[in-house]
């Protein structure tokens, strides 16, 4: 792109390249151009509300410099103006947060206006302006990067706080639409130190806003050895593990949560309420067939390695009660004659038999009743 344009990398990619992370994702500003002029050298506009194009051969997102206004409730309540003259450093001041309101020239010459290197420096996630306020998305971004970047040892601001508190008394949280509110939970929950994020939430009073029932205690990551090893479904049912099975399911319609995440969190909560070690065989071969532990293995998997964290107990227990029900082969009941309703019964009956088969084994003790 010749003058008069200028092309300035911004944002994450910035902030991650000056902490030694990977960049993933790379955005870039364009200043001194129009919509026309970016359409007649191949860049390709997506969105409506504002230009942004795509690169037209590595696809990566150009915006146009903007400012904004906000002028209605909510995120989405700005108008913006993208005329050619707007000046870079007015487009990184409508960002939220100093480390994020940093760019780089064609040279890599930094272009750091509001002091971001420094708040990287020492660990500090403070906004940009007063700005910050109009935006109540931005409640859940904030803690979203403290969780993110929790091992790097970043606290916020103060006075980002007291703002992000503002945000909540407002009422404007509830301008956010269940979307917007789960993509950023969700982003949350795929860092090992997702926990941060609720505890950013109810320090900013947001949490009984965003998430309104939700119950969870401190520290529940703590139990976890690993906690990387976890998946973000995984992290959610264990958060959400004292919530009320109702109240979950009332939480999980209002976020419009996927199944995923839905059921699994579900499966534990339901487990929590209505099951207590040690139970019986035929107790153990219901449970196993509400959640389908035969016919779907992995996700069978994934639930007892939650399970277990939560019961203090070993995997491979859980894994041996799937197994001996696995064993039992209906074909082997109808060549018996069994068929119909029979041989349901009868394959229910076998099921139990042979895990009541497995509490002569020690290890088994606390899980079946003899």
């Amino acid at each position: 792109m010749s003058t008069p344009y200028q092309v300035y990398l911004v944002g994450g990619a910035v902030r991650d390249r000056l902490l030694g992370l990977p960049v993933v994702d790379r955005d870039w500003v364009v200043t001194g151009a129009t919509p026309e002029q970016l359409e007649q050298q191949g860049y390709q506009q997506v969105g409506k509300q504002f230009p942004v194009f795509l690169h037209p051969k590595n696809k990566e997102e150009y915006a146009l410099a903007r400012r904004e206004k906000k002028q209605g409730e909510g995120y989405t309540g700005f108008i913006c103006d993208f005329s050619p003259n707007i000046p870079l450093e007015e487009d990184l001041a409508r960002r939220d947060l100093t480390i994020n309101a940093m760019a780089q020239d064609s040279q890599g010459q930094l272009i750091d206006p509001f002091h971001g290197q420094k708040d990287l420096n020492e660990r500090t996630l403070r906004h940009v302006s007063d700005a910050f306020i109009e935006d109540p998305l931005r409640v859940l971004r904030i803690a979203r990067f403290a969780a993110r970047f929790h091992d790097f040892g970043f606290c916020i601001a103060p006075d980002t706080m007291a703002l992000m508190q503002a945000i909540s008394e407002s009422g404007e949280l509830s301008t956010l639409s269940p979307e917007r509110i789960w993509k950023e939970l969700e982003k949350a929950l795929n860092t090992p130190h997702a926990q941060i994020f609720f505890e950013v939430l109810r320090e900013a009073n947001a949490l009984p806003r965003l998430f309104n029932g939700l119950s969870w205690q401190d520290n529940v990551l703590n139990k976890i050895s690993n906690p990387a090893e976890l998946t973000p479904a995984q992290r959610w049912a264990l958060f959400t593990h004292h919530t009320p099975l109702s109240t979950l399911e009332s939480l999980h319609a209002q976020l419009r949560c996927p199944n995923q995440f839905k059921t699994l969190a579900e499966q534990v909560r339901s487990f929590i309420e209505s099951q207590s070690l040690p139970m019986s065989a035929t107790a153990w071969e219901n449970w196993l067939s509400q959640v389908h532990a035969v016919k779907k293995p992995q996700l069978y998997t994934i639930l007892i390695n939650v399970l277990s964290i939560l019961t203090n107990t070993e995997t491979a227990i859980w894994e041996s009660l799937r197994t001996a029900t696995a064993s039992i082969n209906a074909a082997n009941l109808m060549k018996q004659g069994f068929n119909g309703a029979e041989l349901g019964q009868a394959l229910k009956k076998a099921r139990a038999d042979a895990i009541m088969h497995l509490a002569t084994q020690d290890a088994l003790h606390p899980f079946v009743q003899p």
